[in-house]
């Protein structure tokens, strides 16, 4: 895959002893390198051309080649560059060319602070302004008073590097920019996924359960009453699965009607409970409801929850276990928060409605619980299969 320019800026810096670090660097553009070793290149080409026609002095044309070189480093390690340019001046100075090799200092300020740190780029600041007066005070200037005007080039070179540095710099904070508006965008397409999904499921594993659960019914008796009992379970099932299934398309829309839609409102745990134990009780199984002497007082985050555990149990054992003699459902509050719990005794077999069990339901209903820092278990004994759920009531 293709870098981006923004992405290629960011991965362009390197850290040798972190962002403060004497030595990190920033490699220059791989256009600008090429254009510099050409450059360089072209340069050194000149110099010998220049050398053998005995048009240059021998001592300026090592000075010349040496600096030429240095500043070619550039192109790949910065640092190493910028300190073997510094320290030149001293050869430089010693054969005499010390005010032709403070220019060529002060014309390179602006690649040190484009790409060096900025300890760094103060550091070959000050030597080549130390190499300028070096150069003026043994009287090998460039022109007379030339150190002068050498600082004025290294200024307006370093201020180009500058701009560089700073154009370079919000390139990166732009691309981090991008990224982290990305994995935004990424979570925030996974959470509605994820909120789809809950819903499909909800919606099949429930009401579609109990369509299939009682049409198979209708074919096993002939008794009028047990036959129109079914149904109305699978009318009421079907006419909740498209009204389940019109909600879950306004929220996919964006259109969530909260107050005055259809299904509209909290749905309420002792109404739920009630619903199922009809629903279980129709199976054939015997239904013990237990629910509190008066009305829990939780959030209405903490109810929608605990209606869904609930629901999705009750699926449970109608896809798991029809021909249960007993089942249980229960809920009590204290101090700590509610619990919630569904039992059954085991069943008698002959209980597979052909459904394809991923485990997808429990692991929902354990996610939920410990997204609302309560305790989830479910498992079976020789006694039966219970879930239970304790969630604080706000």
């Amino acid at each position: 895959m293709k870098r981006s320019g923004l992405a290629e800026a960011t991965r362009n810096v390197h850290r040798s002893a972190g962002l403060r670090g004497f030595w990190a660097f920033a490699t220059l553009p791989a256009g600008a390198r090429r254009a510099l070793a050409a450059v360089v290149g072209v340069a050194l080409l000149a110099d010998g051309v220049l050398a053998l026609l005995a048009q240059t002095p021998l001592p300026t044309a090592i000075v010349d080649v040496g600096a030429l070189i240095a500043i070619g480093a550039f192109a790949w390690r910065p640092p190493v560059a910028a300190t073997v340019l510094a320290a030149w001046g001293l050869v430089a100075t010693l054969l005499g060319a010390a005010g032709s090799y403070s220019l060529a200092l002060a014309i390179s300020v602006g690649l040190v602070t484009s790409t060096c740190s900025r300890w760094l780029s103060v550091a070959y600041c000050v030597a080549t302004v130390a190499w300028a007066i070096v150069a003026e005070g043994f009287g090998q200037g460039f022109v007379q008073g030339g150190g002068v005007g050498g600082v004025a080039v290294g200024v307006a070179s370093g201020l180009i590097g500058w701009g560089f540095r700073g154009g370079r710099a919000r390139e990166s904070q732009l691309a981090a920019d991008i990224d982290r508006l990305k994995r935004e965008s990424a979570s925030a397409v996974q959470m509605e996924r994820d909120r789809i999904a809950d819903e499909l499921h909800n919606i099949i594993a429930h009401d579609i359960t109990t369509v299939v659960m009682q049409a198979r019914a209708l074919e096993l008796v002939d008794d009028p009453v047990s036959r129109d009992t079914s149904r109305r379970a699978i009318t009421d099932a079907a006419t909740q699965a498209l009204t389940d299934i019109r909600r879950m398309l306004r929220l996919v829309q964006g259109r969530d009607e909260t107050v005055g839609g259809a299904g509209a409102g909290t749905v309420s745990l002792p109404a739920t409970l009630q619903s199922l134990s009809l629903a279980l009780g129709s199976m054939g199984a015997s239904v013990e409801l237990s629910l509190p002497g008066s009305e829990i007082s939780m959030s209405n985050t903490i109810e929608t929850t605990l209606v869904h555990i609930a629901r999705e149990a009750a699926t449970n054992v109608m896809k798991h276990a029809r021909q249960t003699p007993l089942i249980r459902l229960a809920v009590s509050s204290d101090r700590e928060g509610v619990t919630l719990q569904v039992w059954n005794a085991p069943s008698n077999g002959g209980d597979d409605l052909g459904t394809d069990e991923t485990g997808y339901g429990l692991k929902r209903m354990n996610d939920r619980v410990m997204l609302l820092g309560g305790t989830f278990v479910a498992g079976s004994d020789e006694t039966g299969w219970t879930v239970t759920a304790t969630v604080p009531r706000f």
